[in-house]
């Protein structure tokens, strides 16, 4: 590593980066359209919103509880070959519920795709905190990677979404299986950037503080129940109580997205100049999301909740590559991919439980009070990030 230049470490490091983008877009275009298609959903499976809710958040709660599997692998194995199984196993997994269309074997296989789904974003994580922080723009990095997020969103929005009601479900997903393998060769031919060091046996690796990590993982639960919420149930929202189209939902589902993207990168350059207030812009986001939602409550029978609306989801996915950030510089590189994975397993699970909650809040109350409830998760998630000491990770990020 010392005989590279820097040119040449930075050329690398970017060549990683454009691989964890195409991953996480291929992936982030599942899990994000799929959201997106929830009305084709509906009608596919003959499934009311509860049910959407219920396989929505089935799919993702598979991803939890896969996700601390492949960070540990990811620790004790090449980190980019574990991206690759994890994207090959997510494309075979929608070629198959492609094919069997609305059956029981479909159902699970969207179900199995989420296991598989885990495996790429937390994978390259690693790989970026590697190439990246000895830069000293590790934010920008992990920001512009989940910047694919929305991108997905945008993808899953329009062009899933067009295919779906021109074509079918199947189409749609033989689509998404063609994408996550272009996002796999990428993966494979990227450049191999700086070696990582040697492997250290498990009763080796250094210690995690978790007590200090906590509040983090916390925050991550909190912040994606309000997300998930909004970007789960938002087309049903808008083609059942507002009487949107799904095209028209799905336009504005993408358009949402796109503004989220400039948003993530933007947030991840002012963190790498400011670095000591990552956790306070956090909190920011977490209680401007809150404030939109209760305004969306209290305004819900006007017509202006649908922008107000739009403005919450944009900000309820603001935090994402800050926090990740704020996690990757707050322990020892060794164990990156570990806690990377734990922390994957509280978002992915909230993530899963949010559409199944928010779901049914509104199916037993109404759309008011799962506004609400989700405004309080993104109060909680602020609260968790007051109680965070971010002090300790100026030091690990400057070393």
């Amino acid at each position: 590593m010392s005989q590279a230049s820097p040119e040449k470490l930075r050329r690398d490091a970017l060549g990683i980066l454009a691989a964890a983008i195409a991953a996480q877009l291929a992936v982030s275009t599942a899990q994000q359209g799929l959201p997106a298609l929830g009305p084709i959903l509906a009608s596919t499976f003959d499934l009311t919103t509860s049910g959407v809710g219920l396989l929505l958040g089935t799919i993702s709660l598979g991803t939890a509880g896969a996700v601390i599997f492949w960070g540990n692998l990811a620790d004790r194995i090449d980190d980019r070959l574990v991206a690759l199984i994890g994207l090959l196993g997510t494309a075979t997994c929608f070629v198959i519920a492609a094919f069997f269309k609305a059956s029981e074997v479909a159902h699970f296989a969207l179900i199995f795709a989420g296991i598989m789904m885990a495996s790429p974003t937390v994978a390259m994580t690693k790989g970026l905190a590697r190439n990246f922080v000895h830069l000293g723009n590790i934010g920008f990095a992990l920001s512009t990677r989940q910047a694919a997020v929305p991108v997905g969103g945008v993808i899953g929005g329009i062009v899933l979404t067009g295919i779906a009601v021109s074509h079918g479900l199947s189409a749609a997903l033989y689509a998404l299986a063609a994408l996550i393998i272009l996002g796999g060769l990428f993966v494979m031919f990227a450049p191999a950037g700086v070696p990582e060091p040697p492997r250290l046996k498990a009763e080796n690796l250094p210690p995690v503080n978790w007590r200090r990590l906590s509040p983090i993982l916390i925050a991550a639960a909190f912040f994606c129940l309000t997300q998930l919420g909004i970007v789960a149930l938002l087309t049903l929202y808008l083609s059942g109580s507002r009487g949107w189209t799904p095209t028209q939902a799905g336009q504005l589902y993408a358009l949402m997205m796109a503004f989220v993207i400039p948003l993530r990168i933007r947030l991840g350059v002012i963190s790498d100049r400011y670095p000591t207030r990552r956790v306070q812009f956090q909190i920011v986001i977490a209680l401007l999301g809150a404030t939109l939602l209760l305004l969306c409550a209290v305004l819900e029978q006007y017509a202006i909740v649908v922008p107000l609306l739009f403005l919450a989801g944009i900000s309820a996915m603001g935090w994402n590559g800050l926090l990740f950030t704020t996690a990757v510089v707050a322990v020892p590189p060794e164990r990156v991919g570990f806690t990377q994975g734990v922390l994957h397993s509280f978002i992915f699970a909230a993530g899963g439980v949010s559409p199944i909650i928010m779901s049914q809040i509104v199916e037993s109350f109404s759309w008011q009070a799962a506004w609400t409830v989700m405004a309080i998760c993104s109060v909680m998630a602020a609260v968790s990030l007051k109680m965070f000491d971010p002090s300790p990770a100026q030091t690990k990020e400057m070393t």
